[in-house]
């Protein structure tokens, strides 16, 4: 008897689990660095570092090469984060524990890639403006609550963590 409410209740978790992820999918914020953002985050770089034109159509295209990567990493941690909020809700210590190391290695593969971007991108300015740009966007790789996608590539004061 005790049989089918539990296969029941696990039925039921699975299932809004799934419209969870399928809604979180479905329903995520357009990225900011899209459109007429991008162009102006393109025109202070070659403002501020001096780039030439070649150079912001380069950076432009490993922005655009990133977006995709990125979007990925951010759908991962939301889902590893919606996994930590269920085994807290558990009460299971283990399920915990692993949702938080899963979260953190996620957070990790991120930064790790989104360093690496920012590096593909300083690599196209002189060697001092590359080392003042990585400078600049290093301290913005990190991850705030609310915050998804790579740091804005714009003045400091013009964006949000």
């Amino acid at each position: 008897m005790l049989r089918r409410p539990v296969v029941i209740f696990i039925l039921a978790l699975v299932a809004a689990l799934a419209g969870y992820g399928i809604t979180r999918l479905a329903l995520r914020p357009l990225s900011p660095q899209t459109g007429a953002t991008t162009d102006a985050q393109l025109a202070w770089l070659e403002r501020e570092f001096g780039l030439s034109p070649e150079a912001r159509e380069e950076v432009r295209r490993i922005k655009a090469a990133y977006a995709p990567i990125c979007e990925d990493h951010c759908i991962a941690i939301g889902r590893a984060e919606a996994a930590r909020k269920s085994a807290l809700a558990s009460g299971d210590p283990a399920a915990l524990a692993a949702a938080d190391a899963e979260l953190a290695r996620l957070k990790e593969v991120c930064a790790e890639a989104t360093l690496g971007h920012l590096r593909s991108i300083a690599a196209h300015m002189s060697p001092a403006q590359a080392q003042r740009f990585l400078a600049l966007m290093q301290s913005r790789v990190a991850h705030h609550p609310g915050r998804s996608g790579a740091p804005d590539l714009a003045p400091p004061s013009a964006s949000a963590p």
